[in-house]
């Protein structure tokens, strides 16, 4: 059922449903404004301003400028990247990690957020700043790590036949993990936020609530699952199927909805 549900959609989307580029990351921070409660949207009036959709990219922006002032080691440079990942275990729940994955600076960011008023303006800016680009993150599903699946520690390479027919090796095309979920076809950059948001807006109807359902650990342990299953799929010097591929691109746009709905549940909750 889930099955057919994805086929229709990638034929209602297929113009649009590609990669999160920065503007469809700011469609998703754009649609979910439009659900935030009178008090959480105050709140993100108060902190970010009226366009917070221009914060999506404040830690890559503030990771750039970093890397500008000071030559970080590869090293380092790995260790600084793995906030944008989601670490979890068998069970698909968040991983105890050194340092700060997603979920761990999501769940601080949420803590200064909560104790708003014991700590400073900019604190508070910077922790929605984390929530937003966070959340944004936490549902690219090449960003998720899983205990026992060993191939989703890295980025690794399979491949995948150019059509539906054939399967001679001059056929096959090579894919990155991380680039596959990046290089559906449609509109990346080309088209504007606005338009990304309006079709979010068509694609997600009255299904809001049903999007937005369960807390952080329901999303995260729901992303893993969904994860997993494309992880046994698309595995190191395995032929994963052409249709199987293509399926993988109406869920994109599919986890791009869910993040838009998710976001503003978990703002309104923090707002009260």
């Amino acid at each position: 059922m889930k099955k057919m549900f994805l086929c229709l959609a990638f034929v209602l989307t297929v113009s649009v449903a590609n990669a999160w580029w920065r503007n469809s990351e700011e469609a998703v921070v754009i649609v979910a404004k439009e659900h935030l409660t009178p008090k959480a949207d105050k709140m993100v009036n108060k902190y970010l301003g009226k366009s917070y959709a221009d914060d999506v990219q404040y830690l890559y922006d503030l990771e750039k400028s970093k890397a500008k002032e000071v030559k970080l080691s590869k090293k380092a440079r790995r260790k600084a990247a793995e906030i944008h990942y989601l670490h979890l275990d068998e069970n698909f729940q968040p991983k105890k990690v050194k340092g700060k994955d997603a979920f761990k600076a999501t769940e601080a960011a949420l803590a200064i957020i909560r104790d708003c008023k014991s700590h400073s303006k900019a604190e508070v800016t910077t922790a929605l700043r984390t929530v937003i680009n966070l959340m944004c993150d936490m549902h690219h599903l090449w960003r998720i790590r899983i205990d026992g699946i060993a191939h989703s520690q890295r980025d690794f390479s399979y491949v995948v036949p150019r059509g539906e027919v054939g399967k001679m090796k001059d056929q096959l095309i090579s894919n990155k993990w991380s680039k596959s979920w990046n290089s559906f076809d449609g509109g990346g950059n080309c088209y504007s936020a606005k338009y990304w948001a309006e079709d979010i807006r068509i694609y997600l109807g009255d299904r809001y609530a049903d999007y937005a359902k369960g807390n952080l650990r329901d999303w995260i342990a729901d992303n893993g699952r969904l994860a997993a299953h494309y992880l046994e799929i698309c595995k190191p010097g395995q032929i994963t199927s052409y249709m199987d591929r293509k399926m993988m691109q109406p869920e994109n746009y599919d986890m791009m909805v869910k993040a838009a709905c998710r976001l503003a549940t978990l703002l309104n909750e923090v707002a009260e």
